[in-house]
């Protein structure tokens, strides 16, 4: 998604939270004005090209929000800690969905080196239940020792292994799980080997999932270990309540 794209989808919080300030008589209308002005701040942010920019007498550094590390403006704030998943046995699923937490990132998560453990079918209906919890649901697969190697959207999974060809398509993903490597689930639909570092800027994150067109990310440790999610549309919102919080306490 471009960063025009990104300024237009932030349209609705930006009117909404200028709405509340007006309402209940927060802050000025300088204020109320350059709050309107947010989804501006917004493509400023993605797409690096503004660097200050001055609405009302308030002035945003985007720049500086877009380049933030980590301990300025935390990744980590919306790279959340997912509920991760291994696969077990079929009976295991009533069990541990019982205590997952219903709008909680959560990951699936399989590992390479295991010939003929995983059965594409028993994969799917895992995603489908882990699914009613996480409609954004993510597919992590690693190595042996716990190493990220690729990743996939769940749906596109399920999508990809329930289609026309299931029979076909079922015995291209058990092949690839049984390699030694993870070059051959990179070649299936909607895998992905690329993950971004969990103290990457917001600037960073948003522009990798602009360049893969995906919306989440695997953010991973120093180790190259799964840590977390990180979810575009949690991202903007997290800068939005940034530039708002700054505007609100100007002078």
């Amino acid at each position: 998604m471009s960063a025009i794209a990104y300024a237009i989808a932030s349209v609705p919080i930006a009117i909404l939270l200028a709405l509340i300030l007006k309402r209940f008589q927060i802050g000025e209308s300088t204020t109320f004005i350059a709050l309107l002005l947010l989804p501006l701040g917004v493509w400023g942010v993605t797409s690096g090209a503004i660097s200050e920019f001055s609405a009302g007498g308030v002035t945003l550094k985007f720049r500086e929000a877009a380049e933030a590390k980590v301990k300025i403006s935390p990744l980590t704030d919306v790279v959340e800690d997912f509920q991760a998943i291994e696969k077990g046995g079929l009976s295991a699923i009533e069990g541990f969905t019982r205590a997952l937490t219903p709008g909680k990132p959560i990951a699936l998560v399989l590992k390479l080196g295991r010939p003929d453990y995983y059965v594409p079918s028993a994969v799917v209906l895992y995603l489908q239940a882990l699914s009613s919890f996480d409609p954004e649901l993510t597919l992590v697969v690693t190595d042996a020792d716990g190493k990220f190697m690729v990743a996939a959207d769940g749906r596109a999974v399920i999508n990809f292994l329930t289609g026309q060809n299931d029979f076909q398509a079922q015995e291209q993903f058990r092949e690839a799980l049984n390699a030694p490597d993870a070059s051959r689930l990179v070649e299936l639909p909607g895998f992905t080997s690329e993950a971004i570092a969990a103290d990457a800027t917001n600037a960073q994150a948003l522009s990798k999932m602009d360049e893969l067109a995906r919306r989440t990310l695997v953010a991973l440790d120093s180790g190259g270990r799964p840590k977390g999610l990180a979810k575009r549309d949690a991202i903007v919102t997290h800068l939005l309540v940034q530039l708002a919080s700054g505007i609100a306490g100007a002078p």
